[in-house]
């Protein structure tokens, strides 16, 4: 199966990662569906726990954070801010500061990881511990400010390809605080292998990256996208397309997965894309209507490198409404943990033979007992679809409950201060012991047979 240039087009599109999902959710709902049965009388209880968690923890809803990794930053007291003000402080304007937030933030999203619950991070200024997400945004982010990313010495909070290039494991280690036998992050090594292809990509993309300053930086795609020809600007900013962003952002780091992943992280030149026999047409073997893309990578970038350039600019992305649900497997663990949607039998029974078979293997972290599958496997590609799919669904109905519109309860804060945090909740609650999604999805990682529970390898987190 040889997608034609119009299909690819359209797999690489944004407005299909939607429109296939829903096939997907659709064949659920006539009953058809490969490997997950869809219990339609549990999805109220999806959106009265989404409900509850909100009306505990907001007294206006629609004051909810977006989601991007700008949290995960501020974990504890907000960093971000403190950069902002010395930056500030030193006379660099608001378009260079968005600049090198976007450099941080880059680099943040690529290293992004819900690591294994045993690795923590100690912060150099505060002494404090974090973990998972939180402990990988704060190394990262001192990282940053030791001018690990850049190649200037005199200009140290930045990220540029020069540096990125040369970046060495060691330093990774290092600055991660990694104890081969305490303290052991998985899957290091493909993100440094991510980092320096961004260093490449930087390079080859001078359009993109280097319209201003002597080297190319990620930062700089801010230039690019004031300068385009499709932007508006105006006396409140500029009015940005998200489909003048789009092509950038692909080319960060999905596309590279996917040609280097052996089918595991996607379809080489399309990205995170992948077949689904629940929509597949049987008369028609050659065709590509049963690829189902997701874009997981680029969409979070998306969420998080907006949010700088709309506080700190006053710029207007016009478009957003066509991002999707992220298939993160918190959200994914929402509707196995509320029981909406669960395993076929035979299914759960392959998943927990594959656990097994994967415990006897040498080095395997500790994980509670539960079906594991691989990334490219049709169980999860289902899982996904259903997820991506779903949570519009559960967003609708959280509007209506909460009587606010799309405007005042957008989707990005939605899955930022609700769906995410509640699937973590319940996975906390029904795996005490690793706080881990209920399907472990086993991720290859270079010159190990180890795996990870969760897709950041492949496609970023959030």
């Amino acid at each position: 199966m040889v997608p034609t240039p119009a299909a690819d087009e359209y797999l690489l599109s944004l407005r299909a990662v939607r429109e296939r999902c829903f096939r997907v959710q659709e064949a659920g709902v006539r009953n058809r569906l490969q490997h997950f049965d869809v219990d339609p009388s549990k999805l109220q209880d999806v959106v009265q726990f989404v409900v509850s968690l909100i009306k505990r923890d907001f007294d206006d809803p629609s004051a909810m954070p977006v989601h991007g990794i700008w949290r995960h930053f501020e974990s504890g007291r907000p960093r971000i801010q403190h950069l902002l003000n010395s930056w500030s402080s030193l006379g660099f304007d608001a378009t260079e500061q968005t600049r090198r937030v976007l450099d941080l933030f880059v680099v943040g999203v690529l290293l992004d990881s819900d690591v294994d619950h045993v690795w923590t991070y100690r912060e150099k200024a505060t002494g404090r511990a974090y973990k998972r997400a939180e402990g990988v945004a704060v190394a990262v982010l001192e990282l940053f400010t030791a001018g690990a990313f850049s190649s200037d010495v005199n200009q140290p909070h930045r990220v540029d390809s020069e540096a990125l290039m040369k970046l060495s494991l060691e330093t990774l280690h290092k600055g991660f605080q990694i104890d081969h036998e305490r303290n052991v992050f998985i899957g290091l090594e493909d993100r440094l292998e991510l980092l320096r292809h961004l260093g490449q990509v930087l390079q080859e993309r001078a359009d993109y990256f280097q319209q201003t300053g002597p080297v190319p930086r990620p930062g700089n795609l801010m230039d690019y996208l004031l300068e385009h020809k499709t932007t508006i600007k105006t006396k409140k900013g500029a009015l940005i397309l998200l489909e003048t962003l789009w092509p950038v952002v692909q080319a960060m780091g999905e596309l590279h997965v996917a040609d280097r992943a052996n089918g595991k992280g996607g379809i080489p030149s399309l990205g995170d894309v992948y077949p689904s026999s629940a929509i597949q047409n049987a008369n028609n073997p050659q065709s590509t209507d049963h690829y189902v893309p997701f874009h997981k990578m680029s969409q979070w970038l998306v969420y998080s490198i907006i949010e700088p350039m709309e506080r700190l600019l006053g710029a207007t992305i016009e478009g957003t409404e066509l991002l999707t649900p992220l298939p993160e497997f918190r959200n994914g663990g929402l509707l196995m943990d509320t029981g909406f949607i669960s395993l076929k039998q035979h299914e759960y029974n392959r998943g927990i033979e594959n656990y097994h078979k994967n415990s006897l293997l040498p080095g395997q972290p500790k994980i509670e007992v539960a079906p594991m599958f691989e990334m490219d496997d049709p169980v999860i590609v289902e899982w996904r679809a259903l997820t991506t799919a779903y949570l519009d669904i559960v967003a609708e109905r959280v509007r209506d409950v909460l009587r606010l519109n799309r405007n005042k309860l957008t989707l990005t804060r939605l899955m930022d201060g609700a769906t995410w945090s509640a699937g973590r909740e319940l996975a906390e609650i029904s795996r005490p012991n690793t706080q881990e999604p209920p399907i472990v999805v086993k991720v290859i990682v270079v010159g190990t047979a180890r795996c990870m529970d969760t897709d950041r390898l492949t496609h970023g987190s959030q």
